[in-house]
């Protein structure tokens, strides 16, 4: 799976894109520019489910020529090159979405996702901070903030970041788009400790069975048993019998 936690093809467009687009007639060039427009980014949006993002970018590129100054058609073209791991090419066009509307959020997210694929997460965060004054509610940029200032080890900062996010949809972590580009787990390194702290911030929200899930998955990938079971976050948990069956089995085995 890749891992981009790209935002700008949303996944209402599947039923209309699949219904639509199920035998494509000839494109009708003496339709409205914007309609024609509206064709080719529905056509290529169905290669994007397809993961045909050559095609993708075909269709985006012929459509920019009717709509130069279009920053969803420029942010889904990005999103294309981005697939691809074009990444210089993927960056071009983010910028040039977010120079035609600074206040779309996502061209400014994606850039963000472009740096830290890179491991520049510095920059990634200067970029992820940039999309959220744009789309503050926006749970998916706050996770990809969080997971950028996580690289950064600035670990109480990343778990503010979670909070919020799940604070705006519980499922962040687990939602995937129709075109597979969530920022996952797999993404970050040291993902016990990344469990840990996706566990700290379900149990402050309440979620116990969300963070005895991510418990599991810390120990699994080697996070110290001893330094989670004495962490005061989890002193709601020791009664829980379920929170004592994590040091019990191997951690191969608790999945």
């Amino acid at each position: 799976m890749r891992c981009f936690g790209l935002i700008g093809v949303g996944g209402a467009l599947l039923a209309a894109t699949l219904a639509a687009q199920a035998q494509e007639a000839p494109l009708l060039t003496v339709l409205p520019r914007q309609e024609q427009v509206r064709q080719l980014e529905l056509r290529a949006d169905l290669r994007m489910i397809r993961k045909r993002y050559l095609e993708a970018i075909d269709y985006y590129q012929e459509a920019l020529q009717h709509d130069p100054q279009n920053a969803v058609l420029l942010n889904k073209t990005g999103i294309a090159h981005h697939q691809l791991f074009r990444l210089r090419n993927a960056e071009k066009f983010y910028k040039r979405s977010t120079k035609v509307d600074g206040t779309y959020a996502p061209a400014w997210n994606n850039l963000g996702t472009v740096y830290y694929g890179r491991k520049k997460y510095k920059k990634a965060i200067r970029y992820y901070r940039r999309a959220l004054q744009a789309g503050p509610t926006d749970a998916t940029i706050r996770s990809g903030l969080g997971n950028a200032l996580f690289q950064r080890k600035k670990y109480q900062e990343a778990i503010e970041q979670y909070r919020l996010a799940l604070l705006l949809d519980p499922k962040v972590f687990e939602r995937r788009s129709i075109f597979g580009v969530r920022l996952q787990d797999r993404s970050v390194e040291d993902r016990g400790r990344f469990y840990f702290l996706l566990g700290k911030t379900f149990v402050a929200l309440g979620y116990t069975d969300q963070c005895l899930k991510y418990l599991r998955r810390a120990l699994e990938d080697g996070f110290p048993p001893d330094e989670l079971r004495d962490d005061p976050a989890f002193a709601s948990l020791h009664q829980d019998a379920r929170f004592e069956t994590l040091f019990q089995l191997p951690p191969d085995l608790l999945r």
